[in-house]
């Protein structure tokens, strides 16, 4: 039986992996990677973190067993421009091409069912979404290790790997949630951008001018920022949303007065789709 990780170089699936390979040893391991960039671009905000490469790999090395590292050869803005369709927090094309169905082909080209059970960093505090994951994987098993006692939070996570001598992903010391695609999800919410933006200008700008360029190319503005005021939803774009922060910065106002700073989102590639969505999108 091979045991396959899925290694989005985040705590929670490296804290997977190390459960994994305590349990079973790690000849019959196997770490899958799938990148949002294409393996020969360097461009630095273009995929994923720099930092997160590192993790990757120093983790993947304390983990054991082999990593097996994919890509579809696209980025998430070219993805997007190919679909015609701007990423939201319930329709992601970036997920579904670059990570669901790159790790789906992988899988299904070496090993059937019975040969192997997947291993997903959902942890106990994200119990809701193992029902939707294990679905979404069938006929193959997937396990959440995670999920199972000891009980552990993302910063004791982060504590275990550093008394292992592997360092945290700097992203978490920046203030995301979440170490995937440099800080940048079309799922995650005004405060994480708010994040992105003070943190890394210059990628928050990059990400921006990429906005702009597809709605061009879509002869349409569809934002998928949500910002609720006195009941009404209304969505911004990026620069919208910039724009917004500066000018209540100008006018020397509190920003956490007027943005739920709260709100991150959400980051789930491997599971978290709304199934009637994808079978519309994809048919």
């Amino acid at each position: 039986m091979k045991h396959i990780v899925f290694n989005s170089a985040g705590i929670g699936s490296w804290a997977t992996g190390m459960r994994v390979a305590e349990k079973y040893g790690t000849d019959n391991i196997i770490q899958l990677f799938t990148d949002t960039k294409k393996l020969n671009d360097n461009h630095p905000h273009r995929g994923e973190d720099d930092d997160a490469y590192r993790f990757l790999r120093e983790g993947a090395a304390l983990i054991g067993g082999n990593l097996e590292w994919v890509s579809a050869g696209k980025d998430i803005w070219r993805t997007f421009e190919d679909s015609r369709y701007m990423g939201n927090s319930r329709v992601d094309p970036c997920s579904r091409i670059l990570k669901r169905e790159m790790a789906r082909k992988w899988i299904e080209d070496h090993f059937k069912p019975e040969e192997v059970t997947l291993y997903i960093g959902i942890d106990w505090t994200e119990a809701h979404r193992a029902v939707k994951n294990k679905r979404f994987w069938e006929p193959y098993n997937v396990e959440f290790p995670m999920m199972d006692a000891p009980y552990m939070t993302k910063e004791e996570m982060c504590q275990w790997s550093e008394s292992l001598g592997l360092k945290r992903p700097r992203l978490y010391d920046l203030g995301f949630a979440h170490n995937n695609c440099g800080g940048f999800c079309v799922k995650a919410g005004l405060g994480q951008f708010y994040t992105l933006l003070k943190t890394m200008p210059e990628r928050y700008a990059y990400h921006e001018q990429k906005q702009e360029e597809l709605f061009a190319v879509l002869g349409k503005r569809v934002p998928f920022l949500r910002q609720t005021i006195n009941g009404k939803l209304r969505y911004l774009s990026l620069k919208e949303y910039r724009e917004q922060i500066e000018e209540i910065e100008r006018k020397n106002e509190d920003v956490a007065c007027q943005i739920d700073l709260f709100d991150i989102g959400g980051c789930g590639c491997f599971g978290d789709v709304d199934d009637i969505v994808e079978k519309v999108i994809t048919a």
